[in-house]
């Protein structure tokens, strides 16, 4: 089984079984982006804790990729600083525009779309609206 293989297996499951994915009634923030071009409509709500990113969430419709980039979104940035999140982000939107290796090990799936530029959006629409939150907070 090929590598390629392998990550779009992983967006799959992340898409078919979404992690947290749910109710933002008790989110401190929740910020939303949108693609109007494709229909993608993600919200992300965050909630602090000690100074990190106690929960965050998400709520939304969207094709398979943008939900699994979402899934594995709050994943990867569950307690970690504002600051570190914010680079996180950061670092995914360079990696999607020029190249290089992914920021960390856990979003290597996402390379399986990663040279497709129809599908950068749809990537990195959870990963903004993370961004806008905590740029709100």
């Amino acid at each position: 089984m090929s590598d390629l293989s392998i990550y779009k297996d992983v967006l799959m499951d992340h898409y078919r079984n979404p992690r947290n994915r749910g109710d933002l009634a008790d989110a401190e923030v929740v910020r939303r982006g949108s693609n109007p071009r494709c229909g993608d409509d993600i919200e992300v709500g965050v909630n602090f804790a000690d100074g990190r990113l106690g929960r965050v969430k998400f709520r939304g419709r969207g094709c398979s990729v943008c939900l699994a980039s979402a899934s594995m979104m709050t994943e990867a940035v569950t307690g970690k600083s504002q600051q570190d999140a914010r680079q996180l982000a950061e670092a995914m939107q360079v990696w999607f525009t020029a190249d290089g290796e992914p920021p960390t090990e856990s979003l290597q799936a996402l390379a399986a779309v990663r040279g497709s530029s129809a599908r950068k959006r749809c990537v990195l629409l959870a990963w903004e609206a993370l961004d806008d939150a905590l740029a709100a907070a």
